[in-house]
């Protein structure tokens, strides 16, 4: 058997690494659309309030803590009052219905008066739009602005085009209930939410100017321009929207700690429902994936770190441009895929020219080479694996696996779960006559993800469980197990793995059972004397897809 196992692990190795070098040599490029300039967005916010239901969450709207990806464009109140039979309408009907209340009430009005500093007494400057001008310059901008000559006044432009990426976010609370019985304490609540962008296209802007105040206008003319701003009407566009989320926070109650209040709870319920939205929001829409060029490599470096966003393990895309004689075009092929490691630098300043670079890794794909596109391509960091398992507790193994990176700051360190099937013929010492077993195990425990190679990775793990089955005299017969081993992924696309799995079992315990009449003993025997063979060595070999 161990003979076996390390030949099949030499095997795969060799297969990767042919794997690999196929990838760098010989791969066809997937082509995709991707931009390559990112510009930091703008998010209004607003808890939607319906009558009947509890408004607990808008009242907690300000103690969000809002993401520092985007540039936080919130008016003075957060909450955004919705008509009496709201939640009677259908959802297409809410979408429609809050894109109108919004131009109705002015807040693309306010959102353009924020942005220009609007004053008291209507007079406008663009010092907000060239603060944020200013922080969201990459180097390059600096770079450019300075050989242009025109300084700061450069990077200050770039910020009037900020005003066209600006957003509101709307999540609408349904159904609020909370629970204290003396035993839990907790909310939950479903949500809707929906994402509008401010429309201020060119005829807008040239609306806007129009009515702009200048310091020289005579009295008459800025009274003017004044009551006319307080006329002019911004549109909103839908961009992405999404129904029936659920949210929830929960507490229970024990004499050897102080349990989080109710408003404490829902204050981590709101904030669950904000971070699950822009998660989704990032991961959808183009405008609000990150985009940099790779600056080093050995190991692969960029621009770009916590004003951005970036978290640990978060998951790149690497394009490279290629012009296309025939066509004349040029097009973005994707090369590579890489995550980023715990080595994110703090780069909330306004850029100098020389910034720091944050440090990724490669999972995927051929050579990366300075100047190639890194995009922002983010998953939910989930793994299902399918597969068959031969030797120890051995059938048929499902196994599940988070990436914790974002938590822990850790690479590749993984939250396992494992499932697993099989049946055989046993003899026990109350089951004298051979009888026909179905055992069924679950097991969690952690695993570390070590790249060997841009397309293996070994993931060394422990983890504890509990196997059980049944026959005719116990309707439960269980023993608890610790299982260790080492996974060998390569893989086969950036997100599919051919996966080896070398394990091993090992028992522990008494073993629990319950008898048909619901008595409940400990039978004083070890699982692997009772049902020979389950302990030991086995190999599994599977196929592992990530979400």
């Amino acid at each position: 058997m161990r003979n076996l196992l390390m030949f099949l692990a030499i095997i795969m190795v060799t297969f990767g690494f042919i794997l690999e070098t196929n990838a760098q040599q010989a791969a066809k490029p997937v082509k995709e659309k991707v931009a390559e300039t990112y510009s930091r967005l703008s998010v209004t916010f607003f808890m939607g309030e319906q009558s009947g239901v509890n408004n607990a969450p808008a009242n907690t709207a300000p103690k969000i803590k809002f993401s520092e990806k985007y540039f936080n464009h919130n008016l003075k109140s957060l909450v955004l009052p919705l008509g009496d039979d709201f939640k009677m309408l259908t959802f297409d009907r809410k979408r429609n219905y809050i894109r109108e209340k919004l131009t109705k009430d002015g807040v693309g009005r306010q959102m353009v008066a924020k942005w220009f500093n609007r004053q008291d007494n209507g007079m406008m400057n663009l010092d907000y739009v060239h603060q944020c001008g200013l922080y969201n310059a990459t180097d390059q901008d600096v770079l450019t602005s300075v050989a242009a000559k025109r300084g700061d006044a450069f990077l200050k432009d770039a910020g009037q085009n900020l005003v066209n990426k600006t957003y509101v976010l709307i999540l609408v609370p349904n159904d609020v209930k909370s629970k204290d019985d003396g035993k839990t304490r907790s909310w939950e609540s479903q949500y809707d939410f929906f994402f509008y962008k401010l429309g201020f296209g060119p005829e807008v802007v040239a609306n806007f100017y129009n009515v702009w105040p200048y310091e020289d206008d005579d009295a008459a003319v800025k009274q003017s321009k004044v009551a006319a701003f307080d006329t002019l009407t911004f549109q909103f566009h839908d961009v992405y929207t999404k129904s029936f989320l659920a949210a929830s926070a929960s507490e229970t109650l024990t004499d050897n700690k102080k349990p989080k209040s109710l408003d404490q709870l829902m204050e981590e319920m709101v904030n669950d429902m904000y971070e699950n939205t822009t998660f989704l929001v990032d991961k959808t829409i183009e405008d609000f994936r990150v985009k940099v060029k790779v600056d080093k490599v050995h190991p692969v470096r960029a621009k770009v770190g916590k004003k951005e966003g970036l978290k640990c393990d978060q998951q790149f895309f690497v394009y490279q441009y290629e012009f296309d004689e025939s066509k004349g075009t040029v097009t973005p092929n994707r090369k590579a895929v890489v995550r980023t490691t715990s080595k994110i630098v703090d780069n909330r300043t306004v850029a100098t020219g020389a910034s720091p670079t944050s440090t990724f890794y490669q999972t995927y794909g051929g050579t990366i080479r300075e100047g190639m596109i890194l995009q922002q391509k983010l998953d939910f960091g989930i793994s299902a694996l399918v597969g068959y398992e031969a030797g120890g507790m051995g059938g048929t193994a499902l196994n599940f696996m988070l990436r914790t990176g974002q938590i822990t700051k850790v690479t590749g360190l993984y939250l396992m779960g494992d499932l697993g099937f099989s049946s055989g013929e046993f003899s026990t010492v109350w089951n004298i006559d051979s009888y026909d077993y179905n055992f069924f195990r679950w097991s969690i425990g952690l695993g570390k993800g070590l790249r060997v190679g841009r397309i293996v990775e070994l993931t060394p793990y422990v983890q504890y469980g509990f196997e059980s089955t049944k026959d005719d005299y116990y309707k439960s017969i269980e023993s608890g197990f610790v299982k260790a081993g080492a996974m060998l992924g390569i893989n086969i696309t950036h997100n599919v793995y051919l996966v080896g799995q070398a394990n091993f079992y090992a028992p522990m315990g008494d073993i629990e059972v319950e008898e048909q009449n619901g008595t409940k003993g400990t039978v004083f025997s070890s699982w692997d004397e009772q049902f020979t063979g389950r302990s030991g060595g086995s190999f599994m070999f599977g196929v592992r897809i990530e979400f």
